[in-house]
């Protein structure tokens, strides 16, 4: 007989002390789909990925909304059922990657140049995942049935098996777990976990390794596919040359909240928290409740009150009561009350945190760190030792067994202890597939920061949808957030932007990126538009002529009926025949004196001069940056506002001509002055929906809520800009200003945040993606360039483009640069080849 002792000896491996065996399948659900794995213990083992609310953002009554959605969607499970609450803190990766931009121009190269070394110079950034796994351990009479289905027996015959089939335990299971990803999609974002992204969570649970784990062809043999690691066991294990300490929860502090282990999720270091909880049916809690109950009960008098008793012939008086032994009997019979209530479910409870490290004087600091956090909360925490084996294997996915903590705790205090809240840190890359280049997602738009170590990627993108909105008072930082979108927009392969400014805010960037400045109706500007010049090249032309027409009339107050628009497409139709193609020349081919005198109110005749009436554009729109200065259109003249409707109906026009697929990014700022009239709001959501089509993205800013509360054009805004951003307004909780902000979709919490921001340092970015303030961090050579309004500086920045021409940036950082920053002088010199 073969000795298999030579070959099997008694050392047990890694492996031997996981509980993954292989996989039961894969399975669709609507959310994804998820895994189911056989555990050596007969447990079916899934999970799933999640992301909750921004804490800072929540109210006490949101926060109290999750947790009891949360405790809802667990306390169906009873006995035999176990589950882990995971949250894994990592290093992010660095800053954007330089092969992933594409700066065309020495200043925006250098705006980013800068925002990276701020980025690289702060202390060491990480991101939070968020896991929940949920064991079954199968009763005992499907233990005939899940043999069925793992082991061939042709000899037994049909209908032998007394137990439940394999395909009605799978569906029982399948159906608990799917009424959890329900529940839990309903507060937080999840994912499922396929097989593959099973596998890989519970190896990085087990390594701290991350990286994908794929499942072999024939899924068994799991134990041994993630157990490949060197694992040293004892008072300090260490697996693969790292030292591990788990510290465990063995008191907690007398009153709890919601959260409040929050401060868990922003060290800056890496750790596992991880809480697991075993429940159990109310008929197996009850009694050990009620053991608990009788003890404290019997624990009201001491035994030397008790003797007295005895002899005295008195009974004990409520005032030798131990009043702590009272209120423990009390709250378990208050606990008797929940568990038959059905409300939570009882089980036994266990918390660790999990760190690891190469070098243990580090990792020892990092355990102090978190004992000394733990303590001043009053919990009592300690760091495992001869229990460090069983401590850290029951921190494992699916390993219920190892190191139980026998007090029993409800299933509301375990949704309470558990992480479930997290700090929204956007996309690294941007989520639209328009946006990729060399074949990749492009990067975010930019980093900016935010509470504790967790780094922020901003955005615009929601999908494929770029438009936002910024929303706030004058003053709090509205044109320089625009300008840096506008700079940190150029990293993009072929970016171009299209700007439309108020107040010369973006005059320093766009002379100093080497873009194109128009003043629309300023006075020294020469600029004029030839909206029907092109009439004559197609169809497509000459319908935009016929409806750009009409719009002018209607400004003026005229109907156009049918007979209108026929006199006005016979007056396109001849007009493309001719030389001229000016608005003087389209008047006087018009049959119709009323269309004629209103089509007057535009041409060089009429109130408004030349700026519509030429037969040539002076606009060139061949600069990848581009910006239109609107300050003497909104605020000028009646007549010259009249005149806002039908020149962006026409700068439109041409941006939709050259759009090629490009990022695009079209700032606008005041831009609901802009398009607030009636007679193109139709207009402007179809725009919308095109701009989004040819990968541009529209950002509308405003610094009247009021006004925007009662525009026609809020719904739009709000249906069409799924990212919004609101400036801090110390206003912005009062009665007149609180509906405004409900109605654009914050609670009251996150209008506080507002109230308490600091104005043009932070932001907040309300998103369907998440919430989160941010700060934009800016450095002083962003600000020389994205900060710049004053008359004084335009004045000074246009003298320093004639005396320096192109190099004119160079001398500006000089300027403005305090003295312990004059080095980027220095570098900026290279980027001009100086």
């Amino acid at each position: 007989m073969l000795n298999i002792q030579e070959f099997r000896k008694k050392v047990r491996a890694l492996p031997d002390l996981l509980n993954i065996a292989f996989m039961v399948g894969q399975y669709d659900f609507v959310m994804g789909p998820y895994a189911i794995a056989l555990q050596k213990d007969g447990s079916f083992l899934s999970g799933f990925r999640f992301s909750g609310p921004d804490l800072e953002s929540m109210s006490v009554n949101n926060i109290n909304a999750l947790s009891g959605t949360l405790n809802a969607a667990l306390a169906r499970l009873g006995s035999g059922w176990s589950a882990h609450i995971t949250s894994i803190r990592y290093p992010a990766n660095g800053y954007i990657p330089v092969e992933d931009c594409y700066f065309p121009d020495p200043v925006s190269q250098l705006i980013d140049d800068e925002r990276r070394g701020q980025y690289e110079q702060e202390s060491a950034h990480y991101l939070s995942e968020y896991f929940c796994t949920i064991a079954w351990q199968t009763p005992p009479d499907a233990e005939t049935g899940m043999a069925d289905a793992i082991v061939t027996r042709p000899l037994k015959k049909k209908g032998q098996s007394k137990g439940m089939g394999f395909e009605t335990i799978i569906g029982k299971y399948r159906q608990a777990f799917e009424n959890i990803l329900s529940m839990f999609s309903s507060r937080c974002k999840l994912v499922p976990l396929d097989e593959r992204n099973l596998l890989t969570h519970i190896h990085e649970c087990l390594t701290g390794d991350r990286h994908p784990v794929n499942p072999p062809h024939v899924p068994a043999y799991l134990d041994v596919l993630i157990g490949r690691h060197d694992f040293v066991a004892g008072l300090e294990p260490h697996l693969d040359g790292r030292h591990i300490r788990v510290v465990t929860f063995t008191g907690y502090p007398q009153d709890g909240f919601p959260e409040i282990l929050e401060g868990l999720s922003s060290v800056s270091f890496p750790l596992r928290y991880t809480t697991r909880f075993i429940f159990l049916d109310p008929v197996d809690a009850l009694p050990l409740i009620d053991k608990y109950r009788k003890a404290w009960f019997g624990a009201r008098h001491t035994l030397g009150s008790q003797i007295g008793a005895q002899f005295t012939g008195e009974a004990s008086t409520s005032t030798s009561e131990d009043t702590e032994a009272v209120r423990l009997a009390f709250d378990a019979q208050q606990a008797k009350a929940d568990a038959s209530s059905g409300m939570v479910r009882f089980g036994y409870f266990t918390a660790t945190v999990v760190l690891r490290d190469a070098d243990e004087k580090v990792l020892l600091d990092r355990v102090k760190s978190v004992e000394s956090y733990l303590n001043n909360l009053g919990f009592v925490a300690k760091v495992e030792t001869t229990n460090a084996v069983e401590a850290f294997l029951g921190s494992i996915p699916g390993h219920t067994w190892e190191n139980v903590r026998r007090p029993l705790m409800h299933s509301a205090n375990f949704v309470d202890l558990s992480p479930k809240t997290s700090v929204w840190a956007g996309s690294e890359r941007c989520p639209s597939p328009l946006m990729k280049q060399s074949g990749n997602l492009a990067p975010a738009l930019f980093y900016a920061a935010t509470s504790g170590s967790t780094p922020y990627r901003f955005n615009l993108h929601v999908g494929d949808v770029g438009h936002a909105m910024i929303v706030g008072p004058t003053g709090a930082g509205k044109s320089t957030l625009l300008a840096l979108m506008a700079a940190q927009w150029r990293r993009y392969k072929g970016a171009r932007v299209i700007g439309f400014d108020k107040g010369l805010s973006m005059y320093a960037l766009c002379e100093a990126v080497g873009g194109a400045h128009y003043d629309i109706a300023g006075e020294l500007s020469d600029l004029t538009f030839a909206p029907l010049a092109g009439i004559n090249k197609s169809q497509a032309e000459r319908a935009f002529g016929e409806e750009w027409l009409e719009a002018l009339c209607e400004l003026q107050g005229t109907t156009i009926r049918s007979r209108e628009r026929d006199v006005i497409h016979g007056a396109i139709e001849g007009l493309s025949q001719e030389e001229g193609r000016s608005l003087t020349d389209v008047r006087s081919l018009l049959q119709d004196e009323q269309i004629k005198a209103a089509i007057g109110f535009y041409t060089g005749m009429g109130r408004t001069g030349t700026l519509l009436d030429a037969r040539a554009d002076t606009l060139g729109m061949d600069n990848r940056f581009t910006v239109f200065e609107m300050e003497h259109l909104l605020t000028g003249t009646e007549q010259a506002k009249l005149t806002t409707g039908p020149v962006l109906l026409y700068i439109f026009h041409r941006i939709e001509q050259m759009l090629d697929g490009s990022p695009t990014l079209i700032p606008l700022d005041e831009g609901w002055l802009m398009l607030d009239n009636p007679q193109f709001l139709a207009k402007l959501a179809e725009w919308l929906v095109t701009l989004r089509k040819k990968n541009a993205a529209v950002v509308f800013a405003t610094t009247s809520l009021s006004h925007l509360a009662k525009s026609p054009l809020l719904p739009i805004l709000k249906e069409s800009c799924h990212t919004k951003i609101f400036l801090p307004n110390a206003e912005a909780t009062s009665q007149d200003l609180l509906p405004m902000y409900r109605n654009m979709g914050l609670n009251d919490r996150q209008v506080e945040l507002l109230q308490m921001a600091t104005p043009k340092s932070d932001y907040y970015v309300f998103s369907p993606d998440g919430h989160r303030r941010i700060n934009l961090a800016m450095g002083p050579v962003a600000l020389a360039f994205c900060g710049v309004s004053d008359p004084r500086d335009v004045k000074r920045i246009a003298e320093l483009k004639e005396s320096y021409g192109r190099q004119w940036p160079v001398a500006w950082l000089r300027e403005r640069l305090p003295a312990n920053r004059q080095d980027w002088v220095e570098y900026a010199k290279r980027g001009y080849g100086m």
